[in-house]
């Protein structure tokens, strides 16, 4: 209960900041137009900022909400809100001229930090499959997307222990035996361990051996007659030595090496059935004055030596009391020493942390788990409530149909019967029923029908006609045909006139900058006018309803009344609407033989065909794999090894940091920053709300660029598991087999099953080979041109907005490829950027504190400033190269130090250096071909750049 009226007052704080939103947009469309860029952008920034919050807000609503209208409702506004967010990043991105926008300055005026507008994994991820479909794909063996041990794997993979492959070997005379591969690795690692178990069994046995050497008398079994001694004994365990004392146990549990004592004569134990035998008491005698004498004497001289005993012990006990002074304070000594030093060390750790050098931060994950929890126990009954709700209906509809079908039957059928009778009375004649495809009965009951005067006025208009001459006729004709070219040639001067306007507004704008006004479409966009109708709908239909006494989560039933109600209306209009049919023909007939006119049945109509957009008829293209089955098509697919696995990857593997001086360097020094790696995650995000379940723009396509090392199979593997996308290998490899004739069959094969199976990922490594200028000699046999030829007209134009079927690219050598049909298949291409210091400094920190040995006060800035540029494919496979077992196990005496892992890079035979920025300019330069807006912000830059040079040489002019 708790936790329902926590959501329910969340939805309530939830719609007042909706309409804050919506009231600030309103505000900003009072705005006077513009053409200050720094104006617009700050508004539009603003604008998106409070929409990114408001969908996070929504996107938490609608996953805790239970009851189904209210959901309804919250998706409509999440869907319109997602969408109008991404049309406002949209346009910063077109006022920026980059895929990468920075809004840091709305950032400081709502006191927010980059983490709230960063794009985050919905939580309606990943989109539910049907059952069947996900139980026919679960049931295939699909082979892994990269191969164990490939060279484009990365270090998580190769640590984790390759499971052995069994092969069928012939042996003998046709004899198949089955043999399992040897793993060289796992082999290597269990003789390590059982060196290194031998080695510690053999310490074990020569420090037995030595203490029971040297300690004979504490390890050797005591005899067997000995009492049992009380010692001070204090229990403490070194690992592989006996006890110095023996634990004194109960007689039940005594030492195995020693015999059981004997019970019956143990003191303090009588046995059961023990009887004491009484003692007999003997005569007293009485000592003499010369016995006691003596007695005496021997008593003193007992004295007399326990004395002198007594004396020696004491001065034993005090020369053994200065010993021991002196140990304890050498053990305090070198305690107060010990604290000393490490009292030191922690200062230095704690002031390397505050100075930031690194980062020691463990986050306590127990509270977030325990509200994950909640959560997704709360999500999970939804499905529950559904079907609840779906019952509610079906149960609705049987009452309202047992109930009050019988009674709108009859006045259905009495109400169209007096519509008869009045047609009769007034015109003599009975006008026809509608079809059902233009509306059936429920027309006659709306009044949305002839009267009978209109009828009446419409035949006169009809004897008029007749008598009219064909002179006359004819002028009314010319006058008509007259009148419609009138009206058609001011729409071709309409249609002119915008089009010049729309000519002289873009030259203006060339001229003198484009002007921005808040009121055109381009801001006031059907998604806003979603939100304010829907949220304007939801007041009206909620008012009266208190959300907070429902912590039931039922659903409203007087609203799933009236719905049911008008839809069995409707349901029982088209049942009646034969029988009043054939009534109307019978009255009809008889009306015809009462006049001695001759019957015409009507002439039964046709509903309107769907035409294209110039009144022909769609041609819709052929599909060859409409015959075969589901089954059919993912066996297919599997022979073909297209269908495959990926790793379980996220986009929080991608470890890089942001750039945060772009802003400035961007909007006020005016130059042109690169982006940071953190940046890529987030775009990346983006692009990816319409691979849900809920309606969002998306691209079709995306095309990965960079470097090798960089990434972009990491990406490419995130994408697939973040979405839960079906993946397909389309590379050049998979396709090499295909004969070119069966490519467009192929391809649409594949088509077919990504959409059976969305969402899905059509993946391409390497998609570069499919648009050699020049194919290589060595890649001929495969073809690679025959997937570039239909790569865009059977995949990339066949895709629909509403598919969640992605496809992805990754190119490494783009310049080897023609630009023209590389650019027309891919919607988005993102160049990868290069590790700057704050990514490499986390790059290290990923890569080392994955081994927990590692000292955490390591000096990784230096590090990072040193291996600016390395990519992290270099750098993680340097840590993982350095650190092995072996030098890991040294760490106790041979701290690890920055200098060995500067060495992997350098000394080596072949030495490993970054990228060089004459090569990555390659990348960079090809990018600005290709991308739109890259190839608009170089043309600024350099305009700026002139600008900047022509200021300064008349400035220089001046001075001389």
């Amino acid at each position: 209960m708790a936790q329902a009226k926590a959501v329910a007052k969340y939805w309530i704080t939830t719609t007042d900041l909706l309409d804050h939103v919506l009231k600030h947009e309103k505000r900003i469309q009072l705005a006077e137009p513009t053409k200050d860029v720094r104006i617009v952008h700050r508004l539009v920034s603003d604008l998106f900022c409070r929409y990114v919050q408001l969908c996070r807000s929504l996107e938490r609503c609608y996953d805790q909400t239970l009851q189904v209208q209210k959901r309804t409702v919250i998706q409509q506004l999440l869907e319109a809100g997602q969408t109008r967010m991404l049309e406002l990043r949209t346009k910063l991105q077109e006022i920026e001229l980059s895929e990468f926008v920075y809004v840091d300055g709305a950032l400081q005026e709502q006191h927010l930090i980059p983490d709230d507008v960063l794009a985050v994994r919905p939580c309606y991820f990943p989109a539910q499959r049907p059952d069947e479909l996900q139980a026919l794909l679960d049931a295939q063996k699909l082979p892994p997307f990269i191969e164990p041990g490939s060279d484009s794997e990365d270090e998580s993979s190769s640590d984790e222990s390759e499971q052995p492959e069994e092969e069928q070997v012939p042996v003998g005379k046709g004899i198949n035996r089955p043999v399992v591969k040897r793993d060289r690795r796992k082999e290597r690692l269990q003789a390590a361990l059982n060196l290194i178990t031998a080695h510690e069994r053999a310490r074990q046995a020569r420090v037995r051996q030595t203490n029971f050497r040297l300690h004979p008398d504490r390890y050797y079994p005591k005899p067997i007659d000995e009492e049992i001694v009380d010692v001070p004994y204090e229990f403490f365990y070194r690992p592989g030595q006996f006890m110095l004392y023996p634990v004194k146990r109960t007689v039940y549990n005594w030492d195995f090496r020693m015999k059981k004592k004997d019970v019956v004569h143990f003191a303090y134990y009588a046995p059961p059935g023990w009887e004491e035998q009484t003692v007999r008491v003997a005569s007293v005698r009485w000592p003499d004055a010369t016995e006691l004498a003596l007695k005496q004497q021997a008593e003193d001289d007992a004295a007399a030596e326990l004395a002198q005993v007594e004396a020696a012990k004491r001065l034993e006990e005090a020369l053994e009391r200065i010993r021991l002074n002196r140990a304890a304070a050498k053990i305090q000594r070198y305690w107060r020493k010990f604290k000393a030093l490490k009292a030191q060390k922690k200062h230095r750790f704690d002031r390397s942390k505050f100075l930031g050098l690194f980062d020691d931060y463990e986050p306590k994950l127990g509270d977030e788990l325990a509200v994950a929890e909640v959560r997704a126990a709360r999500r999970a009954r939804q499905p529950e409530f559904d079907r609840s709700f779906v019952a509610a209906i079906a149960d609705e509809k049987a009452r309202i149909l047992r109930i009050r079908g019988p009674a709108l039957l009859e006045d259905i059928t009495d109400f169209v019967r007096a519509w008869f009778r009045e047609w009769y009375d007034e015109t003599l004649a009975f006008d026809l029923i509608p079809e059902p495809f233009q509306g059936g009965t429920v027309l006659i009951v709306r009044g949305e029908t002839l009267t009978p005067l209109e009828y009446l006025a419409l035949e006169r208009q009809k004897q008029l006609d007749k008598l009219k001459t064909p002179e006359q006729k004819k002028k009314e004709a010319d006058a008509m045909k007259a009148a419609k070219e009138r009206e058609q040639e001011k729409k071709r001067e309409e249609k002119a006139r915008l089009k010049e306007l729309a000519r002289e507004k873009r030259a203006r704008e060339r001229k003198e900058g484009k002007t921005y006004d808040f009121t055109e479409p381009e801001f006031m966009t059907n998604a806003y006018l979603t939100l304010e109708e829907t949220l304007a709908r939801y007041r009206k239909d909620w008012a009266f309803v208190n959300e907070l006494d429902n912590l039931q989560d039922l659903p409203i039933m007087e609203w799933i009344t009236l719905d049911k109600f008008a839809e069995v209306h409707q349901e029982l209009h088209a049942e009646v609407h034969e029988l009043l049919k054939s009534e109307r023909e019978l009255l009809q007939m008889a009306l015809c033989k009462d006049e001695r006119m001759k019957y015409k049945p009507p002439k039964p109509k046709k509903p309107p065909r769907a035409k294209g957009a110039k009144g022909k008829k769609r041609k819709e293209p052929i599909d060859p794999t409409a015959d075969l089955s589901v089954e059919s098509i993912l066996n297919e697919l599997v022979e073909r090894n297209v269908l495959k696995t990926c790793r379980k990857r996220t986009f929080e593997d991608y470890i890089g940091d942001y750039n945060y001086a772009s802003f400035e360097r961007r909007n006020r020094l005016e130059q042109d920053p690169p982006p940071g790696m953190g940046e890529v995650r987030t775009i990346l995000q983006s692009y990816l709300y319409g691979m849900g379940p809920l309606v969002a723009p998306k691209p079709k396509s995306l095309c990965l660029v960079g470097p090798p090392g960089y990434g972009k199979t990491l990406l490419l593997e995130a994408i697939c598991n973040e979405t839960g996308s079906t993946l397909f290998d389309l590379s050049v490899d998979t396709c090499g087999p295909i004969e070119p004739n069966n490519m467009a069959y192929f391809l649409q094969l594949v088509l077919r099953a990504a959409r059976l199976l969305q969402p899905s990922v059509l993946a391409i490594e390497g998609v570069h080979r499919a648009f050699y200028k020049k194919v290589p000699q060595s890649e001929q046999p495969l073809d690679p041109a025959k997937l570039g030829k239909h790569l865009f007209k059977l995949i990339v134009k066949q895709l629909k907005p509403e598919d969640k079927v992605l496809l992805v690219g990754t190119c490494d050598q783009p310049w080897v490829a023609k630009v023209g049909p590389l650019k027309k298949c891919f919607d988005k291409i993102l160049l990868l950027p290069r590790p700057d210091y704050g990514s490499t400094v986390l790059l290290w920190q990923y890569a080392l504190r994955r081994f927990p040995t590692v000292p955490r006060d390591l000096d990784l800035s230096a590090l990072a400033k040193v291996t600016t540029g390395y990519s992290a494919g270099q750098i993680l496979e340097c840590a993982r190269q350095v650190l092995n077992i072996r030098r890991r196990m040294q760490f106790g005496r041979k701290p690890l130090q920055v200098g060995e892992l500067l060495d992997h890079f350098l000394a080596r035979i072949t030495p490993q250096y970054p990228i060089a920025d004459k090569e990555y300019e390659k990348f960079v330069k090809w990018h600005r071909k290709v991308d739109k807006l890259a190839k608009q912000r170089a043309k600024v830059m350099r305009e700026r750049q002139l600008l900047a040079e022509q200021m300064a040489a008349k400035a220089a002019g001046a001075k001389k």
